[in-house]
């Protein structure tokens, strides 16, 4: 390793500027031509040094080393696994494995992103050098060709004491790649967060809730990249299906009796390259994070006076299970801890824990509390009716997510479990539990139209999405960024991280049309593995000219999935034109275009628990930023109030929850009561 980071041929990286250098002329460097570096990379972490391992080092060693690099080295640490480096328009994108992207001019120019943070990309066929400044700080990574490896020299420097800083190496390798073989699936399994989330998303078939499929299926591949001209299905590693239609549309016959499969979808360009893959798992029912009480059975052999109680702890996707405890009333009997491997599996698996009550009493009570690695607590808890034990409780827990409010339409709070009654055909249910936002995470998705329409709002609009991220997301709560003008790109994956929120929200340029539908579908998409808390609020212009997916299937999916959508539309259209003549005919008929668009928007935030919001940027009764505030104000107070109502019911997990829900207190209304589910 040592010899291969030493190499002779390895290019010294750029100048380091000190303390009297001002940022160079852009005008005497070199345009940017990095063809022979384009492509992705995966991180060879066998031959690659460790930046936070050489910090350490360094501090130990006497040398001075500043927090502020010591905290840089971790950070890029935490995104080095992979690297995609791309050419679009006049930009070199530089997309690391976070899903985080820079765009840098081809003509080596500087750029701003954030305040206090310029950047530039110079270089020539096998060679790229990028440059950044924060503040007193500068960071020159190196990139080298080498064969069909790419030799990363990453410096960080104090532009003030020029002594003060340090020097890594990593090594990256073309991700393994075959149009005929399993190997497609690393690619993508290892580069995740680049074509796979931007590129191409399976959009789940139409079933109810928590229905499994079976048979002849209708699949459909949402494809939002112009460079893909064919895509291939693969269910359960059989070969391929190769479709070349622009929907992209086929049917595949699914096992019958329903079972668990995989349903693979692989995207080609033109000349046969893989660009993008997504996967989705069938069948596969991943309820809310909950801990229920299996089974009590009487009289174990080892103990004829106790009696075993049995749990199961399915954990979500999002957690993990630490600690399961047992309890006689209020007295702890058993607390485990060690569950194996189970926990750490992806999907993570049930978990079955079990434990002996010695001589239980009359109307004892047994209690099962689970507690997760996010700090949330789950119990359960039956009644022990001595000489009479159930052998099996065939019960499941279904949470909802609901919004109450007043006459006015306000959101309230301070509701019990007795607000509301729950009735599955003529029998009626008793609501287990009320949780209020503070007791579930929310996952928050955020969709922005940065269309050249959008211009003329943009600046007032990026510093109100600012504060809305600020002041609606808890510590725990989590956010995504997806960017739509005539193509959609995901900025930012979920992420409860803020900073990285507002990085990429700065990175936001407007220009281009819209795509808004596949923009919409795409945001829905990103909830399918998700549990808990969803909201998806989307800023347009409202008139679509791009997309290739139909409107309908973005108000069908969110239905489904349980998705309240929230639209901001900003409407700078002029008033109509009264008179005759080819003028007015075109302004008529923009008008009833967008007329359309809006009712649109309006039915399918009504149909899935949101709300629209109509902003005139042309009126002059109200100022037009103070309506855009006074719509994100309203948003944040609906997640507030959001409930996750729950109850059991005897359904088996395939069949449809289809209970009625109602609020009995008077004066107060049900806006919206959908059921939380995953797609995996």
């Amino acid at each position: 390793m040592a010899a291969l980071l030493a190499a002779p041929h390895l290019p010294s990286p750029k100048p380091v500027y000190g303390q009297d250098a001002a940022v160079p002329d852009p005008s005497a460097e070199s345009a940017v031509s990095p063809a022979g570096v384009l492509g992705p990379w995966v991180l060879n972490e066998e031959l690659s040094e460790d930046p936070v391992l050489k910090a350490g080092q360094a501090a130990r060693e006497g040398r001075w080393t500043s927090s502020i690099l010591q905290g840089e080295a971790a950070s890029f640490a935490d995104r080095r696994g992979a690297i995609l480096i791309g050419v679009e328009d006049d930009s070199v994108l530089v997309l690391n494995g976070r899903g985080e992207t820079r765009a840098f001019p081809l003509d080596g120019a500087w750029r701003s992103f954030d305040p206090g943070i310029q950047g530039r990309a110079l270089g020539s066929n096998d060679t790229l050098s990028i440059e950044t400044i924060t503040g007193e700080w500068l960071g020159v990574d190196t990139f080298v060709r080498e064969q069909e490896q790419l030799l990363r020299t990453t410096d960080l420097r104090s532009r003030r004491l020029g002594s003060v800083g340090l020097r890594f190496h990593t090594v990256y390798e073309r991700p393994p790649t075959s149009d005929h073989s399993a190997s497609d699936h690393p690619f993508v399994d290892t580069v995740r967060g680049f074509a796979r989330p931007a590129t191409i998303l399976i959009v789940p078939p139409e079933r109810g809730y928590r229905q499994l499929l079976s048979g002849r299926v209708g699949f459909q591949t949402l494809v939002i990249d112009p460079a893909v001209t064919a895509v291939k299905y693969r269910l359960d590693g059989r070969p391929p299906k190769r479709i070349r239609q622009p929907r992209y549309r086929t049917y595949i016959a699914l096992d019958d009796p329903p079972r668990e499969q995989t349903l693979e979808v692989l995207a080609y360009g033109a000349q046969g390259q893989l660009l993008g893959t997504d996967r989705l798992i069938l069948n596969r029912i991943d309820g809310p994070a909950t801990v229920h009480i299996a089974s009590i059975r009487g009289k174990p052999e080892k103990d004829p006076t106790a009696v075993l109680v049995e749990a199961t702890v399915p954990p979500p996707w999002s957690a993990h299970v630490e600690r399961v405890e047992f309890y006689r009333n209020e007295s702890l009997v058993a607390a485990l801890e060690d569950f194996g491997k189970t926990t750490r599996t992806r999907p993570p698996q049930a978990i079955h824990v079990e434990a002996l009550i010695e001589s239980p009493q009359h109307h004892d009570f047994v209690r099962v509390r689970a507690k997760l690695a996010d700090g949330r607590e789950l119990e359960d808890a039956e009644l022990l009716k001595e000489g009479d034990y159930e052998a099996e409780i065939d019960v499941r827990l279904v949470q909802v997510q609901v919004l109450v409010t007043d006459r006015e339409g306000n959101p309230v709070s301070r509701l019990t479990p007795e607000d509301f009654e729950i009735r599955e055909g003529n029998s009626r249910i008793k609501p287990e539990q009320l949780h209020t936002a503070k007791d579930i995470r929310l996952l928050l998705g955020l969709a922005i139209d940065s269309s050249e329409s959008m211009r003329p709002a943009w600046s007032h609009l990026r510093h109100v999405v600012r504060s809305f991220l600020e002041t609606s997301l808890a510590p725990e709560d989590r956010a995504f960024l997806v960017d739509v003008d005539d193509t959609v790109r995901f900025l930012q994956p979920p992420t409860a991280d803020q900073h990285q929120l507002m990085a990429h929200l700065g990175q936001l340029v407007p220009g281009g049309g819209t795509a808004l539908h596949d923009g919409l579908l795409f945001s829905l998409l990103q909830f399918r593995r998700e549990s808990g808390r969803r909201a998806l609020v989307v800023v347009t212009d409202g008139v679509d000219v791009d997309s290739r997916s139909r409107w309908q299937q973005a108000p069908d999916y969110a239905e489904r999935l349980g998705i309240p959508i929230y639209f901001i539309e900003l409407d700078r259209s002029a008033k109509p034109v009264i008179g005759t003549g080819s003028l007015a005919g075109r302004t008529s008929d923009a008008a009833l275009r967008r007329e359309q668009a809006r009712r649109r928007l309006r039915r399918i935030s009504r149909h899935t628990g949101g709300r629209h919001f109509h902003v005139d940027l042309v009126a002059h009764d109200t100022h037009w930023t103070r309506r855009i505030e006074e719509a994100f104000h309203q948003i944040e107070e609906d997640l507030r109030h959001q409930h996750m109502l729950t109850y059991y019911t005897e359904q088996p997990p395939d069949a449809p929850a289809e209970a009625g829900i109602r609020v009995i207190r008077q004066g107060l209304k049900l806006r919206s009561a959908v059921p939380l589910w995953t797609l995996e």
